[in-house]
Order: structure tokens, then C-alpha cells, then sequence
């Protein structure tokens, strides 16, 4: 396709490649005569149908997308979305798969093998829209408190299949734990300690278990609160150096522009997120301290 300065629509119900007789004027391939190429296009709704195709393959050149890359990647575990995509999307995400299936080009017919799909977030009990007047500029939210507690309390707000509703005092709280957090850290550095208490040992070791078990199955909320329970155990506590960096990895995929400085301050040198996930110590987890 041609760059294409002008692309909004003149009202003549042309394509705006139509405009481009450099792109329509072209010979036929088989008998080599004047010919005029298409200038309709499929649209981005039935672009978005197949995308997910073309995304392992995006350097691939020889076609629109690589058999072997394809056949290792896809079809895609797990996707995500709003109640709107799985009557719409996903519809004809399924026909073109399939087709393309029929037409041995793709070696599976279901492009998704598992669909989750996500709450709606409300505010003062409605869904949010301009004429209620009660949308949530989220760029406020982050100039206020940060990105990460924002993004840590829309994970932490309710059950992530249920949504809930948005509410100011919420991010206070969230905004709090992550202080506490941040001063811990510092404490932990300060203070320089070998060992680990047993009692907070614990706690951390049962964390990592939890976390990781709600992590997969999207419960990020009792995830997070995971973290509140055992920040609330530690935070008087003796921690060592190497124990509390277990603590900012458990966070770090809620919080990760803050626990990548953490980890920066206790001496890493690599990014926390390209950091190895914390393992479980069974030994830890003998005595059940708080309930999955």
C-alpha cells in the first residue's frame, strides 16, 4: 500500500486509495494488459480477525505470516477481553481461523483455546460515561499517586471477572501499602540483617506460594492482599537482605516501575523483571499463618 497523506472520506463513497493512480493503474499478471487493481480494502474489523496471526511473525516477509513460527506460538491460551468481544471478535476470529484451516493454511481451527473475560469498572455504583459525568481520567490519578498505585488498586479493587466500583478513598489505601513498602525497603538496607526472623520467614515463603497460585488464575486482588498481610508481619520484623528481595519480586508485577528502583537499591544490577520468580520453601509453610 502507498503512504497515504489524506486518508478521511470526500463523501463519494470511494476508497481513498481510489485517488492514487499510481496504486490502481497496474498491469494484469497473467496477460500483462492495462488493468485497475482494487481499491477497496477489507476494513479494520475484519483486519482484527486474524492479526494475532501476523503478530509471531512480524519480520517474516515471504508471506503473511511463518508456518513454523505459527505452529510453535499459536493458537493462543489464553485471551482476555470485555464481555463485548466474545459475541464480536472472537466471533469472527473463529469463521476466518477456520477458513483459513479449511484452506490448509493454518494446522488448528480455534484460534483461542481459553477466553477470560474481565468486570467493568464503575463509579458511585453506574458505569462510567460522559453524560453521567462520572469518568475517571486516569491521568490524574497517575500525576496524584503514580502509575503503579493506580495500577495496583484497579487490580486490588474487586474479583477480576466482577470489576467494582472506583472510589478515591480505595488508591488512598493502596497508595499507603506501597509507602510502608518503600520504607521497609530502606529499613532493610539500613539495617543490613543476616538472618530473617522465623515468624516473618514464614509469612514471606507463604506469600510466594500465594501469589504465584492466584498470579495464574487472575486473582489478582487476593494476590495483593497476600502482600498487605505479609508486609503486616515483616514490617516490624528482622529481614535479611536476600528475604526481603523475595518480597519485591512478588510485587513487581503489580507495582513495576517502583519495585525496578527497589531492586535497584538493594543492589541488582539487572532488571526485576528479568529476575528469575521466587521459589517456596515447604519447610516454611508447615504452620497454615493465614488462610488461602
Amino acid at each position: 500500500l502507498p503512504f497515504v497523506k489524506d486518508f478521511q472520506p470526500k463523501g463519494t463513497g470511494e476508497s481513498p486509495l481510489a485517488t492514487h493512480p499510481s496504486f490502481y493503474q497496474v498491469r494484469c499478471p497473467k496477460c500483462g494488459a492495462k488493468a485497475r487493481r482494487e481499491t477497496d480494502v477489507s476494513d479494520t474489523f475484519l483486519d482484527s480477525a486474524w492479526y494475532f496471526l501476523r503478530y509471531p511473525s512480524a519480520n517474516y516477509h515471504k508471506a503473511a505470516w511463518d508456518p513454523k513460527i505459527t505452529r510453535e506460538w499459536l493458537p493462543v491460551n489464553t485471551y482476555i477481553g470485555g464481555q463485548e468481544h466474545a459475541v464480536l471478535h472472537l466471533l469472527y476470529s473463529r469463521f476466518v481461523t477456520m477458513a483459513f484451516s479449511d484452506l490448509k493454511l493454518l494446522s488448528f481451527e480455534e484460534p483461542f483455546t481459553k477466553f477470560r473475560a474481565h468486570g467493568l469498572i464503575t463509579k458511585d455504583g453506574a458505569k462510567m460515561s460522559k453524560s453521567k459525568g462520572n469518568v475517571v481520567n486516569p491521568d490524574e490519578y497517575f500525576e496524584a499517586f503514580g502509575a503503579d498505585a493506580m495500577r495496583l488498586y484497579l487490580a486490588f479493587l474487586a474479583p477480576f471477572e466482577q470489576g467494582g466500583d472506583f472510589r478515591d478513598e480505595g488508591i488512598s489505601g493502596v497508595t499507603r501499602f506501597l509507602d510502608r513498602a518503600w520504607r521497609k525497603s530502606e529499613q532493610v538496607i539500613e539495617n543490613k540483617s543476616r538472618k530473617t526472623s522465623p515468624a516473618a520467614l514464614k509469612f514471606i515463603h507463604k506469600a510466594v506460594k500465594k501469589v504465584a497460585e492466584d498470579i495464574e488464575l487472575l486473582r489478582y486482588n487476593t494476590a495483593i492482599s497476600a502482600l498487605m498481610i505479609s508486609l503486616n508481619e515483616i514490617e516490624g520484623a528482622e529481614v535479611s537482605l536476600k528475604d526481603w528481595k523475595i518480597f519485591i519480586q512478588l510485587l513487581a508485577p503489580f507495582a513495576p516501575y517502583m519495585t525496578e528502583e527497589m531492586w535497584s537499591k538493594v543492589g541488582e544490577k539487572k532488571s526485576i523483571h528479568r529476575s528469575s520468580w521466587p521459589a517456596y520453601d515447604k519447610a516454611h509453610l508447615e504452620e497454615a499463618l493465614y488462610s488461602a
